[in-house]
C-alpha cells in the first residue's frame, strides 16, 4: 500500500515590516532622516514628547509650563459617560505633571508652580469626585506634594493664603489633606 504525502501544514509567519523600515532608513541622508523625524514629532505629540525625554532636550520655562498644563489636562480628562465607575484615566500623563512641577521648582519657578498646583487641584479633585472610588487621588497627591514642601519652605502669609486656596479647590476636601491644613493653620 502506498501513503499519500501528507504535508503538515506550513506555519504562517507574521509579516515583519520592521526589517524593511530600517533598510529603508539605512539608505537615507542624516538631513533626510531629520525631516522624517521632524515630520513625525509635528504630527504626534507623543512621539515630539518622547523624543524630547530620549535626546534629554531642555525646555524653556514657558513650554514647560504649557506642557504642564497640557498634561494636567490630559491627566484630568475623562468622560462623563462613566461617571460613578472606576473609569479609565491617563496615569502617564500624571507622571509628567510630576516632573514637569519638578523641574519648574528646580528652576526656581515656584509661582508657576503653585499656580498649575491649583489647576491639577481643581481638575484633579473634580475627576476624583466623578469617580466611583478616586483611583487617582494617589496620582494627584504624588505631584502636588513637592510644590507643598516648596511653599512650606518658604513660609509666611503667602503660604498660608495659597494652601487656603488649595483646600477651597478641592471639592471632597481629601487631597493632601493634612499637609495643606499644617500649611493652611487650619490642622
Amino acid at each position: 500500500m502506498v501513503k499519500k504525502g501528507t504535508k503538515k501544514p506550513q506555519k504562517l509567519t507574521k509579516p515583519d515590516r520592521f526589517p524593511l523600515i530600517e533598510n529603508a532608513l539605512r539608505k537615507r541622508t542624516k538631513e533626510e532622516l531629520i525631516g522624517t523625524i521632524m515630520m513625525l514629532a509635528k504630527g504626534h505629540a507623543v512621539v515630539a514628547r518622547e523624543l524630547e525625554a530620549k535626546l534629554d532636550v531642555k525646555l524653556p520655562v514657558d513650554l514647560l509650563i504649557a506642557d504642564v498644563s497640557s498634561a494636567i489636562d490630559r491627566a484630568t480628562d475623562f468622560d462623563e459617560r462613566f461617571l460613578n465607575t472606576n473609569f479609565e484615566f491617563d496615569w502617564q500623563a500624571y507622571e509628567q505633571v510630576k516632573k514637569g512641577l519638578s523641574q519648574l521648582l528646580t528652576l526656581g519657578q515656584l509661582e508657576a508652580a503653585k499656580s498649575l498646583a491649583i489647576k491639577l487641584m481643581q481638575d484633579g479633585s473634580r475627576q476624583a469626585e466623578y469617580s466611583e472610588e478616586g483611583l487617582m487621588t494617589e496620582d494627584i497627591c504624588e505631584c502636588l506634594k513637592p510644590v507643598i514642601r516648596a511653599v512650606k519652605a518658604v513660609g509666611g502669609i503667602e503660604a498660608t493664603k495659597w494652601a487656603r486656596e488649595m483646600q477651597r479647590e478641592d471639592r471632597g476636601g481629601f487631597i493632601c489633606d493634612q499637609e495643606l491644613a499644617k500649611l493652611s493653620g487650619k490642622s
